[in-house]
């Protein structure tokens, strides 16, 4: 099969479609788009030569022809999502489906950013072998790191728990590590696009708001299809809501109220093995951080009027759930007269969503209207581009 090339506004249009509607028949399509039956016919066409979509008949029990609908071959392209914790990185490959084929847990014991993406590209290399699948046919990969970035172009700020980043010289290291197009996102952009692409009921949870519970509290906001990123690319960030010298609805908030109570854990992986005993403190610390994050919730729905609100990040599904449950145990205030809060519930996507999250990039970058209208890759001092999409 060729190659895939840069695709034009339109034919992402129908991709989006399809991808959103999870199968749609031609004269569907046409309407969805606004385009005419002649113009989706002769885009499709050559979809299908790409073999990025397929058209099959919906044997769904109706008597006559049956309609034929389009779907995309999740089989046909892949991409890469590199995330991280304190002492380890996961690498994963994941389909067009958003279904993780194959992943590799990395154990960072290095300070250089060049060791450490020079690992992770050797951990795809591994695994694309294993699974037979051709470099070709790798969209790309993305990289989901727990920073934001400045104001100057392509620095990363890293949180201070990854210091195989602090000296700023991550972007650079990624980009000269990777054989492919490299892909850079903020995590609670990351969760974003990958809980709105490859998570979302339907194609009108738009704009969709996330709050990543990682070691900090971060966020990510699609908003009409785009990640929304703000004047420097640090946009939604509810975690000033909760000052550093106080208590804080975050994951190391939570690691280190289990230490103080006698049950230290290295990092989030570690919280499926907590002993039983250790639950107590976990319970009380959800009363309080669901409590807190009330006022993130009332906050969003103020600024940015969302479909729906999702919680999620590095912290375990249960936990996840719980927190919501927390949250909407109470009634919260709407932001005005009148107005309610947007509907909030836990990830989807659960302990996957960072990685999934990462490789989403790729995908995104490739296939969706909304990277089109953010400006594409960034190119950097001539090189090989990497794409920078600043932090949210």
């Amino acid at each position: 099969m060729p190659a895939l090339p840069e695709l034009s506004l339109n034919e992402r249009r129908l991709v989006e479609l399809i991808f959103k509607n999870r199968g749609v028949a031609r004269v569907d399509l046409a309407q969805l788009s606004g385009m005419t039956g002649a113009s989706v016919t002769r885009l499709i066409g050559g979809l299908l030569d790409l073999g990025l979509v397929s058209e099959e008949p919906n044997r769904s029990g109706a008597q006559g022809q049956p309609r034929r609908l389009l779907q995309l071959q999740a089989s046909r392209f892949f991409a890469a999502g590199v995330t991280f914790s304190v002492a380890r990185m996961e690498v994963v490959i994941i389909d067009l489906g958003g279904s993780i084929l194959a992943t590799r847990t990395v154990e960072v014991r290095t300070g250089r950013p060049e060791e450490v993406a020079e690992a992770a590209q050797a951990a795809v290399d591994e695994m694309l072998a294993a699974l037979s699948i051709q470099k070709g046919d790798l969209i790309g990969i993305g990289v989901s790191v727990p920073g934001n970035f400045g104001t100057a172009s392509n620095l990363l700020k890293a949180h201070p728990f990854f210091p195989a980043f602090e000296d700023g010289r991550a972007m650079e290291a990624f980009r000269d590590a990777f054989d492919t197009a490299c892909h850079v996102e903020n995590d609670g952009t990351a969760a974003a696009l990958g809980e709105y692409v490859f998570a979302s009921d339907n194609a009108a949870d738009d704009p969709l708001f996330f709050i990543h519970i990682g070691h900090g509290v971060g966020g990510g906001a699609v908003i009409d299809g785009r990640p929304y990123r703000g004047a420097n690319g640090n946009a939604c960030l509810p975690g000033v809501l909760y000052p550093y010298d106080q208590p804080r609805p975050s994951g190391q908030d939570l690691l280190a109220t289990l230490k103080a109570a006698g049950f230290p854990l290295r990092d989030f992986e570690d919280m499926s093995a907590m002993p039983a005993a250790a639950d107590t403190i976990v319970s009380e610390w959800i009363t309080r951080a669901g409590a807190q994050l009330r006022q993130a919730v009332r906050t969003a729905t103020a600024f940015f009027d969302p479909a729906r609100i999702v919680l999620g990040g590095r912290l375990p599904s249960d936990l996840n759930v719980r927190l919501v449950e927390t949250i909407l145990s109470e009634t919260i205030e709407g932001p005005s007269r009148g107005l309610p809060i947007a509907p909030v519930f836990a990830s989807h996507l659960g302990v996957q969503a960072g990685a999934v999250g990462a490789g989403c990039a790729p995908f995104f970058r490739a296939f969706f209207t909304g990277a089109v209208a953010d400006g594409g890759s960034a190119h950097l001092n001539g090189r090989r581009p990497v794409s920078r999409t600043p932090a949210a």
